[in-house]
């Protein structure tokens, strides 16, 4: 296992070369939607890492509409593909243009964002073949999952181990819509603080590329090396970048995997920047909250749930989707969404189409008179079992 970092100038250069990191992503601010390198500057950093003897990575994670994919290509004609050790993309119309274009180019999938279930991972694997060395994982797959998909598939894993964790991403500009020139170095971050939770600070960059929230914590899984190494992942990335690169943060870390120290983990994460967080890598729980949303009164309370109102037309009708056959007459009982509990009487019921019903068929619409406050998706229960 080892650790990849983003590299950004020929001074952050200077204090990696003194750690065992070998991997550096490079981000042209035209490609990739944190980027700030220029022409210029990507190619002098591309020379300094090679005679370092390290292994410069290019970073293509824009998610393009048709022109900028077409500027995409302009840019990349212009630059040493060759002298990259691989090339990171998102999304999937580029990594097809580098298939068909640059076979010999290797390509780091980024999957963070999706397709984070096993079938969908080995698809890719099939569809581009040895060209695909590497799939970056997302952040939301628990340690037991990760420690799975390590294990299965047969291309290099890397997932995010220290770094911001990224909420929300939209391509329209919500900071400030007029602030921005066309100059891509230009961007803004600011804090935006929820009016329900002030305690949250979620830091929100905006850029040519559109705007961004992170999560008010930092991922942080350092002290969980021992176990990211046995679960099979190749590669650990550190993302340094909101922390202005402080070459002590890369010295800190380096010789952690060499040498696992809880006193230096303990010490160093005392000392981070921010709040930290160990996020999904115990458990995604995330699935517990959406029964928690759910509305306890649209529930099925068992079997004496009898039918359902689909339609309700104020001082007109109720129409009832019926789930149980019954006869006409027996009282209803209906809860609505919000809770509430309302007689239905079915001593005039009919058809939809007006036909007078006495017994009542399982799976059928019929028609009875409206009741006050009983509106669709209300649940109807009997009264009589």
């Amino acid at each position: 296992m080892q650790f990849s970092t983003y590299l950004e100038s020929p001074s952050q250069l200077k204090q990696i070369i003194k750690t065992s990191i070998r991997e550096v992503i490079l981000e042209h601010k035209s490609l990739s939607r944190m980027g700030s390198l220029d022409t210029k500057s990507l190619l002098t950093l591309i020379d300094a890492a090679l005679v370092a003897k390290m292994s410069p990575v290019l970073q293509w994670d824009i998610l393009s509409t048709e022109k900028t994919f077409q500027d995409s290509l302009s840019l990349l004609s212009r630059l040493p593909l060759a002298r990259f050790y691989a090339i990171r993309v998102q999304d999937i119309g580029a990594a097809e243009w580098i298939r068909q274009e640059h076979p010999e180019l290797p390509i780091h999938l980024i999957v963070e964002t999706g397709n984070h279930n096993l079938t969908g991972l080995q698809r890719w694997i099939k569809y581009f073949g040895q060209q695909l060395q590497r799939l970056v994982l997302s952040t939301e797959l628990p340690k037991s999952i990760l420690k799975e998909y390590s294990q299965i598939l047969t291309v290099p894993c890397e997932i995010l181990a220290a770094g911001r964790i990224l909420l929300f991403y939209t391509p329209r500009k919500l900071l400030n819509l007029h602030s921005l020139s066309n100059d891509t170095s230009n961007y803004i971050e600011k804090t935006l603080i929820p009016s329900d939770q002030p305690q949250r600070m979620f830091p929100t960059i905006e850029n040519q590329h559109g705007t961004f929230m992170f999560h008010h914590r930092d991922l942080f899984l350092l002290d969980f090396l021992p176990e990211l190494e046995n679960s099979g992942l190749s590669v650990l990335r550190l993302d340094l970048r909101h922390l202005n690169f402080s070459g002590t943060w890369i010295k800190k870390i380096d010789g952690l995997l060499e040498a696992f120290d809880k006193k230096k983990i303990k010490v160093l994460k005392t000392k981070w920047p921010t709040k930290i967080t160990h996020g999904f890598f115990h458990a995604n729980r995330t699935d517990l909250s959406i029964e928690r949303i759910k509305n306890p009164h649209l529930k099925d309370h068992g079997e004496t749930l009898t039918g359902y109102v689909v339609e309700a037309v104020k001082e007109e009708h109720l129409i009832l989707l019926t789930r149980k056959s019954f006869r006409r007459g027996t009282p209803l009982l209906g809860i609505t969404p919000e809770g509430r509990e309302c007689e239905i009487l079915t001593d005039i019921i009919h058809t939809t189409d007006g036909q007078p019903a006495e017994d009542i068929i399982s799976g059928k619409l019929y028609q009875v008179p409206h009741v006050k406050y009983v509106t669709a998706q209300t649940l109807v229960y009997s009264l009589s079992e």
